[in-house]
């Protein structure tokens, strides 16, 4: 799936590289990723099984205005409800509502007669946080808004968390999980979204929170003399 897009860092070569990992974790696992990277309560905590996956699906145009397919990013089936993934490569203002409405057009076209739940995730691209209502004859489809730099949070958050838990209780599983999550930031930082930590996840050493003035000088002007002396 990657092959094709590995010496160009666009918006499928970002889709296939994060969503191709996500799915090796376990379902429940991918899904908590996803749902807590979104700006929105509204997604279902447990969606059920994941029951199927298409990426690039190239949908029935009619009514659309489109004259060959509508082609939206990713599409899950999942036991509750079905969900449409439209991704943009960067995180602000490129997002487009038409195209939205297009691609819930075309999935009546493919799944109307089913009576499905849909939902849309917005990923990158977004100018608002907001959920956002469509509709087309009897349907409704809420879009639901996510950056990729909040995804990327997600990754870091759980994989520190199984780092935690694996230090009291060491399981294969968690180690897996672990690496899958170490392969999922670097793909990140290949396409330019850099791995950050939030202040309040950094676990500061006691000895320094009762160090001295004179002591908290010492330290820092031994780093700069250190940046100094790599000029």
């Amino acid at each position: 799936m990657l092959e094709k897009f590995i010496d160009n860092a666009c918006e499928d070569s970002l889709t296939a590289a994060v969503f191709s990992h996500l799915l090796h974790l376990p379902c429940e696992v991918f899904w908590k990723i996803l749902r807590q990277a979104c700006y929105t309560k509204s997604l279902p905590e447990n969606p059920g099984k994941l029951l199927l996956f298409h990426a690039w699906p190239k949908w029935n145009p009619d009514g659309t205005g489109n004259n060959n397919y509508v082609e939206p990013d990713v599409f899950m089936r999942f036991d509750s409800f079905d969900l449409i993934i439209e991704a943009k490569r960067g995180d602000n203002d490129m997002q487009n509502p038409r195209q939205w409405q297009r691609e819930l057009i075309a999935y009546t076209n493919e799944y109307g007669k089913e009576k499905q739940k849909a939902s849309m995730i917005a990923l990158g691209g977004i100018n608002s946080e907001n959920d956002e209502k469509l509709t087309y004859q009897s349907f409704e489809c809420i879009v639901h808004k996510c950056r990729w730099n909040t995804l990327l949070l997600e990754c870091q958050r759980l994989k520190r968390e199984y780092e935690e838990k694996h230090k009291s209780n060491p399981k294969s599983r968690a180690s897996a999980d672990v690496r899958i999550l170490d392969d999922l930031i670097a793909f990140f930082a290949t396409h330019g979204f850099v791995a950050l930590r939030w202040f309040a996840g950094f676990d500061f050493k006691p000895s320094l929170l009762d160090a001295s003035v004179d002591s908290d000088q010492q330290y820092f002007q031994n780093i700069s003399l250190i940046f100094r002396s790599l000029l």
